[in-house]
């Protein structure tokens, strides 16, 4: 594990960003549309889902319903249907074929199925248990079609079949009470909040739930949300509590779980809510301080890349950004703020890794590296629209090269390097400015960063 967090100060970001774009997005992280339908409501969460036809929808937690915002298009986004639900601040949504599955703390419990395979021109709930408990959180091991359900704080982790979407069975239940759970492969990582623990838990056999690890966090606030690298290997934990940072496990050895880096936003090293890892990057909604976008590349080394600040005014250390969701195709990125409702941005690295073809980029095209200014390493993104040889190289402003970053042939796609400001001899290059030129076949492009140490 590194000795320092890696953040990027807001001084820095002031340097680059200009004065009418008031700091609240970094030059990567683009805003797409803002929706902000129920603004003397209020929100909570949010998740996305993609229809068969490949439009793109986010469902947005309002606190007295769920609002389904059609996003495909940037000059179209709106509303298309709402569902009411019981009144509650606290809501969960996500998506298991084309339905959705609602829960809320509302005293009176359900659990609510939304039919989405009508969209765009309509949504229907089909089913309502009110039977069922109040819930905080739920997770959807959608592979093998299990609902976990966590309930109040006084509850363990109930194991629901979804053989059947539209009649939910509950198999089993386990664990202690806990506030958070995220459920792949038939394990269960589940964050058990006030016993400053995360338990790991085997599936497999979903009426007869093991534990295979509990452990515990060091110096630890409320243990709230995890989520799991797309390897297995890792796993990120947030605690929702002030200046607790945000933690990268590496979890590859059951027997011998270490804490890899931790991150938390500057300037205010408050309150990280929820991470949600896809590819090389964790999107945090980090409340006050916006979603944050970090590399999670090399876990032992993990730093802040982009960002969108949703609530860049004064408030409470509880407003801000509640969700976020990246797993769209496209790049797009959801991010529900409890006040300002939906906000959908781009972001390339959102592209990294989803293996879909219809979603190659159509030119050659290279980034602005970010941060910008930085300190120690500084990423620079890049897309090919077809297979050609790369060249990315650096030079001091006297024009003598200093790093070869990238000299190979690559196939169409999006792509990244990072510096980590060595010269091609290894040594620390001096403070200042240096100029990066990117060539892929005729294409050339050259620009300009800041090294401060």
């Amino acid at each position: 594990m590194s000795n320092s967090l890696k953040f990027v100060t807001m001084s820095a970001l002031l340097v680059i960003i200009p004065s009418s774009g008031l700091a609240q997005g970094s030059p990567n992280v683009q805003l797409l549309a803002q929706v902000d339908d129920y603004h003397s409501v209020g929100y909570n969460d949010c998740w996305g889902y993609t229809a068969p036809d490949g439009r793109e929808y986010a469902l947005l937690g309002v606190l007295d319903g769920t609002s389904i915002i059609d996003i495909s298009e940037a000059a179209t986004v709106g509303e298309v249907a709402f569902i009411p639900s019981s009144f509650s601040t606290w809501k969960d949504i996500k998506t298991y074929r084309h339905f959705a599955y609602v829960v809320t703390e509302a005293p009176s419990g359900a659990l609510q199925i939304i039919d989405l395979s009508t969209l765009p021109d309509s949504a229907a709930l089909v089913r309502s248990f009110s039977e069922f408990a109040p819930s905080h959180n739920i997770s959807i091991d959608t592979a093998n079609a299990m609902l976990y359900v966590e309930g109040s704080s006084s509850e363990s982790v109930r194991v629901i079949s979804l053989a059947d979407p539209l009649n939910p069975v509950q198999v089993s239940s386990f664990g202690i009470p806990s506030h958070d759970i995220y459920a792949r492969d038939n394990i269960a990582y589940v964050s058990e909040g006030s016993n400053h623990t995360v338990g790991i838990f085997d599936l497999s056999t979903p009426d007869t739930p093991t534990l295979l690890k509990r452990f515990g966090i060091p110096t630890n606030g409320y243990v709230h949300n995890a989520w799991l690298s797309d390897d297995g290997n890792y796993l990120m934990t947030t605690e929702e509590t002030a200046g607790k940072t945000v933690k990268m496990w590496n979890i590859s050895n059951f027997d011998s779980i270490r804490l890899s880096d931790e991150y938390l936003a500057l300037p205010n090293l408050e309150i990280a809510h929820n991470t949600h890892i896809k590819g090389d990057y964790a999107y945090i909604s980090h409340y006050k301080d916006g979603l944050r976008i970090v590399d999670i590349s090399d876990p032992d080394s993990i730093f802040e890349v982009g960002y969108y600040d949703t609530f860049p005014g004064p408030g409470g250390i509880f407003d801000g950004a509640w969700g976020a969701f990246p797993f769209f195709a496209s790049g797009k990125v959801l991010i529900s703020d409890r006040t300002s409702g939906l906000f959908v941005v781009y972001f390339a690295g959102a592209q990294t890794g989803v293996g879909n073809s219809n979603e190659l980029p159509v030119e050659f095209a290279v980034s602005p590296n970010y941060p910008n200014p930085f300190n120690p390493t500084t990423t620079i993104n890049y897309q090919l629209s077809e297979a050609t040889t790369v060249r990315l190289t650096i030079y001091n402003v006297l024009g003598q090269k200093i790093r070869t970053l990238v000299d190979q042939a690559l196939g169409s796609g999006f792509h990244k390097a990072i510096w980590d400001g060595r010269s091609d001899s290894g040594l620390s290059v001096v403070s200042g400015t240096y100029i990066y030129r990117f060539e892929a076949g005729s294409f050339i492009d050259t620009n300009k960063m800041l090294l401060l140490k």
